[in-house]
């Protein structure tokens, strides 16, 4: 039997031993960045959750990885602890050990104490305790770093904290400047593209037209990454023919599909409109419904984007008109609604203002499909602020101003609580602090929600009709976007009342004016 490793297998190794020499001499490393390309993220991902299975682990280290999300860093720093502490009581048959002394945690010098103390306890049985830290939400970048400078200038080194980012966007570069002897920089070239490729290359099939497929198909999707638009046309030509004689029409649309792709990607949308089509015929011969209907919706859209790309605002309305269509026809009405909206903004474009008012009118009918609590997830927010930039652009720029006024002030509220506290704070001395953060949050809150109403107020009744069907469409106290959510999820209240403008009948035509703000 064989023990060859596959590919997966084979980078895991790779990984592993990157790792083992980068720490091997890491006394005074506090900090790891591993920056990897981001087609490897995936791969990066998942070597550190093997480690954190006993199944898994190869590693004499111990790693967790936190999503823990991140709004202020005395918040940041009793999230982690409660959340490590948790993890080890969920480890079953653990050894004993006491974390209750070292609880809670408000700063990274009580973080690091509680790690050190766990540290100290299974010392027999690690070398490091690490970190992997990947937010799921940050509140303010800025406020992160200010919390990671103080976790570096702290005397003791260990634990460890890891980061992750790519050699396409390096965004811990400035932390590994600033702290050149705490922070050690990990670079490995892995490519998840590759890793899929060379899996393709090894598979067997009985069936040798399949196989060849599959490998043809990888060369071409590894090519649409790193090669030029011929060679992604020239290997998914080799592909196509198979599929073909083969009589697989799925895989001739996908194929034409993955083409066109590379033909835009290669600033050529007149032969990518060709795949396209291509793909939209031979969809015609699948027999399952649904896929059919699927693969030559994404095919229209292919074909509408690249007549936007080429700036043929009324060609790309066409076809996206059509792909909205199709998109009914499956019906998916998430893509119905794109498809509406995009074409009503190619029309708009393209001077053709009534028809493309039409268009968003009937984005807004295709969102009644969609559950109300998952429209805010969908383009809707999108339709109604490109509704009220059409009405009236110089009040819905004022509008979008405040929810970027909203984030500086906040972070500067946020650096003002923190740089009151001390290194280690008690438990009265962080309530104090939140609570005063609280109030001040939520006045100024109230204060630019107010500010947005009354630029709402004071534009004319098609500008306030469109707020108003935004408000039935997605929530009772939808202002506009940037979307400015309560500070503190408040539940509803007075702040989440209609103003008295916001009571009349909803319609969506009319043409604005463009009053004074």
């Amino acid at each position: 039997m064989s023990t060859a490793k596959n590919p997966t297998e084979k980078m895991m190794t790779d990984l592993e031993l990157s790792w083992l020499d980068a720490s091997e001499h890491s006394a005074q490393t506090r900090l790891f960045i591993w920056r990897i390309p981001a087609g490897g993220e995936s791969l990066l991902d998942g070597f550190i959750a093997l480690q954190q299975h006993p199944e898994g682990r190869t590693l004499p280290d111990l790693f967790l990885g936190l999503t823990t999300p991140f709004e202020t860093g005395f918040g940041y720093s009793e999230a982690l602890g409660r959340e490590f502490v948790e993890h080890y009581e969920a480890t079953p048959d653990v050894a004993e050990w006491q974390a209750e002394p070292y609880l809670p945690c408000y700063s990274p010098a009580q973080l690091r104490q509680l790690l050190q103390g766990f540290a100290d306890r299974f010392a027999e049985d690690l070398r490091y305790l690490v970190l992997v830290l990947k937010p799921s939400a940050v509140s303010d970048d800025s406020a992160l770093t200010r919390w990671l400078n103080g976790w570096l200038e702290q005397g003791e080194p260990a634990p460890r904290l890891l980061l992750i980012d790519t050699v396409e966007q390096p965004v811990w570069q400035p932390l590994l400047d600033a702290h050149p002897h705490e922070v050690q920089l990990i670079v490995d070239d892995i490519d998840g593209m590759k890793v899929m490729h060379q899996t393709a290359q090894q598979q067997t099939d009985p069936d040798g037209d399949r196989l060849l497929f599959r490998r043809y198909l990888a060369d071409a999707m590894l090519l649409l990454e790193k090669g030029t638009a011929a060679q992604v046309a020239a290997r998914g030509d080799l592909a196509l023919a198979i599929a073909r004689q083969r009589g697989w029409a799925d895989q001739q649309a996908m194929m034409h599909n993955l083409i066109a792709g590379g033909w835009l990607k290669g600033n050529d949308p007149a032969q990518a409109v060709a795949h396209y089509r291509q793909a939209q015929d031979i969809s015609g011969e699948i027999a399952e419904p649904t896929l059919k209907g699927q693969l030559r919706t994404q095919s229209t859209f292919g074909e509408a984007g690249a007549w936007f790309a080429k700036k043929e605002y009324l060609r790309a309305a066409k076809r996206y008109r059509q792909a909205a269509l199709e998109a009914q026809a499956i019906p998916h009405p998430v893509f119905e609604m794109e498809g509406w909206r995009m074409s009503g903004f190619c029309l708009w474009l393209a001077g053709h203002r009534p028809t493309a008012m039409e268009e968003y009118a009937r984005a807004v009918k295709a969102a009644e499909s969609v559950p109300l609590p998952e429209r805010g997830q969908t383009t809707l927010p999108l339709v109604f602020q490109d509704l009220l930039r059409i009405h009236d652009k110089r009040r819905t720029e004022a509008i979008e101003a405040c929810a970027a006024r909203w984030q500086r002030e906040k972070r500067d509220l946020i650096q003002q609580t923190e740089a009151r506290l001390p290194a280690q704070p008690g438990i009265e001395q962080v309530k104090q602090a939140e609570s005063r953060l609280q109030l001040q949050l939520e006045a100024m809150f109230t204060v630019i929600r107010e500010e947005r109403e009354n630029l709402i107020r004071r534009g004319d009744e098609s500008f306030r009709r469109v707020i108003r069907l935004a408000r039935e469409k997605l929530h009772p106290h939808w202002n506009g976007l940037p979307d400015i959510a309560h500070p503190f999820d408040a539940p509803p209240g007075e702040w989440q009342s209609l103003p008295a403008w916001g009571e009349t009948d909803v319609l969506l035509s009319e043409s604005a004016g463009s009053n004074p703000l």
